[in-house]
């Protein structure tokens, strides 16, 4: 009887403060002098955590409700250790900032809009030199675009650099040309190619187009639904009284007002006949407004309405052609 009680004095003095029903146990096990088998019936009933079969050389019987208790907690510990660490999702900088997403993804197709008329013009100033030379005193072809790309912000170092190249006998002309494709939802898209190289331009557009489920058009079978005009883009905050009666005096058509946003200009798009692009620009500059660019344009006869769906597609497409090194502009009758 000393030896069992010592045992389980031992066995439970670490946690005797904490379960008190084992201290229970042990006390009425002590003070009622019970014998071996009182002792594990107390011992099971009131502490079924504890194995009392290796204390008393054998496996207690435990009531089925006891037996259901302990594997449901053992299936719980093993499932908590097996659980694995969930990872933190990586932040993307749209959900890092929205208004600084928005802001990059404008200033990145600013800069690129840039590149692109840069690009232009080096190529139209490449043409004029090789066509009448270098000097634009000599040449009113190339005075008249070196002026517009002054007056569309091209910086003169980047002019300088394409008279110098363009003098060049290794530097190659440049040629004009144009592509037509079907598009998406009966949309057809006209595009302005200026390249030293028309196989690889072709090719280039060619992949595009098959990629995006678009097709290639006879010419002409696109272009009919497009007025080929001239197209002077006036940044001005006139009103639109004001400017219709100064485009009239200049000798132009028809205008319409530049796209709204809060980082655009305020101002229009003037489109004349192809012969008096050069002397409307002139005289609208002549009159004191803001004249940033003129050249032709395809400009729709009928704008097309198609899906939401639709429009994406064409869009996309039309960014991919656009970013091409030899394409100029694309145009689409879309609406």
């Amino acid at each position: 009887r000393v030896a069992l009680i010592l045992l389980v004095c031992c066995l439970h003095a670490a946690s005797a403060f904490n379960k008190p029903s084992l201290f229970l146990a042990d006390l009425r096990i002590v003070t009622k002098g019970w014998t071996g088998e009182e002792a594990k019936d107390t011992l099971a009933f009131t502490a079924p955590s504890l194995n009392v079969g290796k204390i008393f050389g054998q496996r207690l019987p435990m009531k089925e409700e006891e037996e259901n208790s302990c594997k449901i907690r053992n299936a719980c510990s093993q499932q908590q250790l097996r659980k694995p660490t969930r990872k933190a999702a990586p932040i993307s900088p749209v959900m890092m900032g929205r208004a600084a997403a928005v802001r990059a993804n404008k200033k990145g197709k600013t800069d690129a809009a840039k590149a692109k008329l840069y690009s232009r013009y080096g190529k139209m100033v490449t043409m004029c030199v090789k066509a009448g030379g270098p000097d634009p005193v000599a040449n009113v072809q190339l005075a008249k675009v070196l002026d517009q790309a002054k007056n569309a912000g091209v910086p003169k170092t980047n002019m300088d650099n394409a008279i110098k190249k363009a003098s060049s006998k290794d530097q190659a002309d440049y040629k004009e040309s144009s592509m037509e494709v079907y598009a998406h939802g009966g949309v057809g898209f006209v595009i302005d190619i200026l390249t030293d190289n028309n196989n690889r331009a072709a090719a280039d557009v060619r992949t595009i187009v098959n990629k995006k489920n678009l097709k290639l058009a006879e010419p002409g079978s696109v272009a009919f639904n497009f007025d080929h005009v001239g197209q002077v883009t006036v940044e001005t905050d006139a009103d639109e009284d004001t400017m219709l009666e100064a485009i009239l005096e200049a000798g132009a058509e028809d205008m319409e007002a530049l796209p709204e946003g809060d980082d655009l200009p305020k101002g229009f798009n003037i489109f004349t006949d192809k012969s008096d692009l050069m002397a409307v620009a002139e005289s609208l500059r002549s009159s004191g407004y803001n004249v940033k660019d003129s050249r032709f344009v395809w400009k729709p006869k009928a704008p097309v309405e198609v899906s939401e769906k639709d429009e994406e597609l064409n869009l996309e497409a039309m960014d991919l052609i656009e970013d091409l090194d030899d394409v100029d502009a694309v145009f689409s009758n879309m609406a």
